[in-house]
């Protein structure tokens, strides 16, 4: 074998570390091109100008060939002598793909494998490519404080998506059934968990999965020994072993939530600066996509501020792909999600291009299924986008709850539908957003979320598609001020777009052919009409960047110093930061914030005054009534009737709205709630606002004092109604258990005791079963809510509505509403119309 090394007179070749002259010099692919422009700008001025930063953030439009900028980027630093070098990557499957992109381009590269970490990326020779779960864990192949593999260079790919990684890393999730755990903590918190709401605290118990409940911070504090005593015991499981190095020692700062299946514990601050591989790094560049809000790096992964505000871009390009995002039902009403599912999700022979749909639950997708669409599964999922991708298009493939990490270029998916707002998953992101349902942060997440779905079918510079949003909520979310500001400036953009063909394609609506203008939208995209085109391109050039989120920057920061500190056993210290954070929520339409700051603030207090904490948590309970209720309980306050004061209510409602088309997209999603199968929290939600609406005074008495009724209507002509809600019972139920009729009865017998026996109440049960069992009977006069005169009670208000829509939604006169209310049965007497009596079973029924 020749050494032609000798032939250079001994000399080592020479690394260059200039990225751009290192792609030149690769024994890559003959499939693969030159760099592209963007490609070479972000390299060079990160060569020329951040070679050296501790903290940057990449961010690139997709297809912008983000992975191999990042790989470039750790070579050169191996090239200078500076290795490690790490590349992160979320999942496994993304993993996959890197490592491919990497032999693609001849990329010197290694993997984890039963040896542990390769002695070639210790020794600085090839990158390292692998997974956030590797890194972060309790049993972190890399170490957790002083016993550490140094690390010089890091990058994170798909970022965001590895804070969800790190935090479901840091979760012990113990399943009901599996193992006795489950049941040893549910005894435990028994007595503590039946005080924030017995109705609810007894559906869990009996299996239900949609109720979620904290266990109260100052419960888990006082048993802390009982419960390490607990986890102890089952340390071994491996849905505990990998979180337990991280919590044994501190299992006072940790939280607990409990569903009918799951009890998740996960601690408040996850200790990143305990893993010193990632911590120490001379350099983490965190990969960033151009559509989603970098700010939750400073909080998730301990970014300074400074590195958010000042990212390394692209500048000369402001948007990339094009998307073609349609709302059906702001072209016609008769648009609805039922009406657009049923048209695309039937198998089509002819069908020469993927059609997607990302819905956010299995549940979600049972529709899809009964009309022959193919639901992807956990474990099918990558094989279904792999077939999508050779070009077998014939069914249309549906995904639950994926929103990144799925690419689907070109013909792969021409039509994708995002179907409904996203879900949580985690018990602690449901827990938030039950009770945060204003906030600019959750709903950032949401955004964040919407966004990463729509970048699913749009991979490159060149790549189209056309996007149907569906679903009230979704539709609402998108088209309210107050949250479609919350996207990024290209998504705004193209959301303005959709709104205005929606406008113009309204005026073409055929009842005779429903589907025909949508078609031919469709149509329009796909066949490359030169109109459309040029007509996006014109709009989309017109988008100016957004001033950086600097109050957004400046909560998160003190969120994150203020649980730090606490970690840190500086109690005094997290009150002060916290305080200061819940003095920037004293509006009054920002109460529901500033009462989830109080909690926070009581929690930190817990631990240097126990009476000032209970007063804190008292105060955090009156802003916000869906969070913890205060040790001592909480004192019913009854209802008032003041004459007159309904129609000033109503008024108010609708000022909270901009226009009536927002009015009319935030009843079709109450309305959408408000049917039964929905989980009872979204329910009862629905019920309270509808009530709101109609002018009477609303209260939910099993939440807030945990007893009395889900609902309960007054404030109007001294007259109430007590609600009682089953909407999870399923339709086939035969009758009203035993059970049931008790639970009725107590809750009439609580506004008895509360109100007296004079007042006027109609005790309403709102399930799909008029039966009463003959075990059980009404000790007070009940009339039932079954699911026809439900969606009568539904189409009323929906007509009541739809006569708003020639007037100034904020200049109502009184005489007009009170017409309109008298027209559509909606006064208080009205609404016994919408129930029937029940009917009481035999001894031997059938």
């Amino acid at each position: 074998m020749v050494d032609f090394k000798k032939k250079l007179g001994k000399k080592e070749p020479e690394k260059k570390t200039d990225p751009i002259e290192i792609y030149k010099n690769l024994d890559r692919s003959s499939i693969t091109g030159p760099l592209r422009p963007g490609q070479e700008k972000i390299l060079s001025t990160w060569y020329q100008s951040h070679v050296n930063d501790k903290d940057l953030i990449i961010k690139l439009h997709t297809g912008e060939g983000k992975t191999l900028i990042g790989l470039l980027i750790l070579l050169s630093k191996l090239n200078n002598g500076l290795g490690p070098a790490l590349y992160v990557c979320p999942n496994v499957y993304l993993v996959q793909q890197a490592c491919a992109e990497a032999a693609k381009f001849g990329i010197p590269f290694c993997v984890i494998g039963d040896d542990g970490v390769p002695a070639e990326f210790l020794d600085g020779q090839r990158i390292l490519i692998t997974h956030i779960q590797k890194l972060f864990n309790g049993k972190s192949i890399f170490g957790i404080g002083n016993n550490y593999t140094p690390i010089k260079n890091i990058i994170l790919d798909d970022s965001h998506a590895c804070i969800d990684a790190i935090k479901s890393s840091f979760t012990i999730t113990l399943k009901r059934g599996s193992n006795k755990a489950y049941e040893k903590f549910t005894a435990l918190f028994d007595e503590d968990v039946n005080k924030q709401g017995e109705g609810r605290w007894l559906e869990i118990k009996d299996g239900d999965n949609d109720s979620i409940m904290p266990i109260p911070y100052w419960a888990w504090i006082e048993r802390k020994d009982e419960v390490l005593s607990i986890l102890n015991e089952f340390k071994e499981l491996d849905e505990v072993k990998f979180v337990w190095p991280i919590i044994r020692d501190r299992i006072a700062d940790c939280q607990a939530f409990i569903t009918g299946s799951q009890i998740e514990i996960s601690p408040y601050f996850v200790p990143l600066h305990e893993f010193n591989s990632f911590n120490k790094a001379e350099q983490r560049i965190l990969m960033s996509a151009t559509t989603q809000d970098d700010s939750f790096f400073i909080k998730g992964l301990g970014f300074d501020v400074d590195a958010i505000r000042n990212p390394l871009t692209n500048g000369g390009s402001l948007w990339s792909g094009e998307k073609m995002i349609l709302l059906p039902y702001l072209i016609n009403e008769e648009f609805t999600r039922t009406r657009i599912i049923n048209a695309v999700a039937p198998p089509n022979d002819s069908r020469k291009v993927g059609f997607v749909s990302l819905v956010p639950s299995f549940q979600k997708s049972d529709h899809y299924r009964d009309l022959g669409a193919k639901v992807a599964s956990t474990k099918s999922i990558f094989e279904d986008v792999k077939l999508l991708k050779s070009g077998s298009a014939r069914e249309t493939l549906v995904i639950a709850n994926r929103y990144d990490g799925i690419d689907l270029p070109d013909d792969a998916c021409r039509l994708l539908i995002i179907d409904s707002l996203p879900i949580s998953t985690s018990l602690l992101d449901r827990y938030e957003e039950m009770c945060r349902v204003n906030s600019e942060l959750i709903n950032i997440k949401v955004a964040q979320k919407i966004e990463q779905g729509l970048g699913r079918s749009v991979r490159g510079e060149k790549d189209f598609s056309v996007i149907l949003l569906i679903g009230p909520d979704l539709v609402k979310f998108v088209r309210t001020s107050r949250t479609s500001k919350l996207f990024s400036t290209q998504t705004r953009k193209q959301i303005e777009i959709g709104l205005e063909i929606s406008d113009e394609a309204s005026k073409e609506f055929d009842e005779n052919n429903m589907m025909k203008v949508v078609n031919d939208l469709i149509k329009q995209c796909l066949s490359r009409d030169e109109g459309w085109k040029e007509f996006y391109i014109e709009e989309m050039n017109k988008i100016k960047t957004d001033p950086p989120k600097e109050n957004l920057y400046h909560i998160l920061k003190l969120e994150r110093d203020a649980e730090f500190a606490f970690y840190m056993k500086r109690p005094d210290k997290a009150c002060e930061i916290m305080q200061k954070i819940v003095d920037n929520f004293s509006d009054n339409d920002q109460r529901e914030e500033r009462g989830w700051y109080l909690q926070q603030l009581a929690r930190y207090k817990y631990f240097v005054s126990k009476t000032d904490s209970a007063k804190l948590q008292e105060s955090a309970f009156s802003n916000n009534t869906s969070l913890m209720k205060p040790l001592n309980g909480i004192a019913y306050k009854k209802m008032e009737y003041i004459s007159g004061e309904r129609l000033k209510r109503i008024k108010d409602w609708f000022k909270q709205y901009v226009s009536y088309e927002e009015v009319s997209l935030a009843v079709q999603n109450i309305l959408d709630n408000f049917s039964f199968g929905q989980p009872a929290e979204v329910f009862e939600r629905a019920l309270d606002e509808l009530g709101k609406m109609l002018g009477f005074v609303c209260q939910r008495p099993d939440q807030t004092i945990g007893k009395g009724p889900d609902n309960l209507w007054g404030g109007v002509m001294d007259k109430f109604i007590l609600f009682e809600c089953k909407s999870e019972v399923k339709a086939e139920r035969e009758s009203i258990t035993k059970h049931e009729a008790g639970q009725m009865n107590s809750h009439c017998g609580w506004f008895k005791k509360e109100y007296g026996d004079e007042v006027q109440v109609t005790n309403i049960m709102v399930i799909d079963t008029k039966d009463l069992s003959y075990y059980g009977d009404f000790t007070h006069p009940v009339v039932i809510m079954r699911k026809g005169m439900l969606n009568k009670f539904k189409r009323n208000i929906k007509s009541y509505i739809l006569e708003f829509h020639k007037y100034s939604i904020h200049e109502l006169d009184d005489d007009t509403i009170q017409g309109f209310l008298m027209h559509h049965q909606l006064l208080p007497d009205n609404m016994v119309s919408y129930t029937e009596k029940f009917k009481h079973l035999s001894s031997n029924p059938r």
